[in-house]
């Protein structure tokens, strides 16, 4: 058999809540995998070490599996065992590593000292924004407006007084305005961007009915072939002459 550790820094046996426990005990059962065979043994001294034991032959699987986790997709088991041990760690002020009764760490736990995370990209392009004006208002010479995209995200924007003018007749009615301007778009950790804030260079309201009249009055056209009597014939002709 071979033994794992999981220290865990500031704390011992007498002073880690048995609640606690359960929770450290529940995230490494999800690092490890719940249904490898391995067997919580005990709590020993030295820091708390958390003490497990492992065929020998699902050592080298365990061992893979724990230290590919941190890069694992979000949602995995290993993931998220990982992720939980890392907020445990961070809301108890401390830190742990995982390793072999009798080896290297295989991996570290920064816990509280997790490097911050990096800024996010932010860049600044002309784009267009459609949705509904939920919100208008302001004296100044750029008044705020608030912009209802269809995911039910509020963007905030800004526009000048003549085009808060235009937009008030929009404001809190059932009317999709398409707005174009100057956005700042930022980047997350997960690489998703979404605008952060919007200036209004221009506005117009989206007019579905005449695009359903266009394209009705494009339907009642026809396309000719209701004229055809031999519609073969008329493929014939046109494939490989009279």
């Amino acid at each position: 058999m071979v033994t794992y550790l999981l220290r865990i820094k500031g704390f011992s046996p007498d002073t880690l809540p048995l609640s606690r426990l359960g929770e450290y005990l529940c995230a490494l059962a999800e690092l490890v995998g719940p249904d490898a065979p391995v067997h919580f043994d005990k709590v020993t001294k030295g820091s708390a070490l958390l003490k497990m034991k492992a065929p020998d032959d699902q050592a080298p699987a365990i061992e893979s599996r724990v230290r590919l986790a941190p890069a694992a997709d979000p949602g995995t088991e290993g993931r998220r065992g990982y992720d939980r041990l890392q907020q445990l760690l961070g809301e108890d002020q401390t830190s742990a590593e995982f390793r072999a009764d009798k080896g290297a760490v295989i991996l570290q736990f920064p816990g509280v000292r997790r490097l911050k995370p990096a800024r996010t990209a932010s860049v600044r392009e002309y784009s267009e924004l459609h949705g509904r004006i939920i919100r208008l208002g302001g004296r100044d010479s750029t008044v705020p407006v608030g912009l209802q995209l269809s995911d039910g995200a509020v963007v905030n924007c800004t526009a000048t007084l003549e085009q808060a003018r235009q937009l008030k007749s929009y404001l809190l009615e059932p009317i999709d305005v398409l707005l174009t301007g100057v956005g700042r778009w930022t980047r997350d950790e997960s690489g998703q961007w979404e605008v952060a804030d919007f200036k209004i260079s221009d506005c117009t309201p989206m007019q579905y009915g005449e695009f359903d009249a266009e394209f009705a009055k494009v339907r009642s056209g026809g396309s000719g072939w209701d004229a055809e009597d031999d519609l073969e014939a008329a493929l014939h002709r046109i494939r490989y002459g009279d």
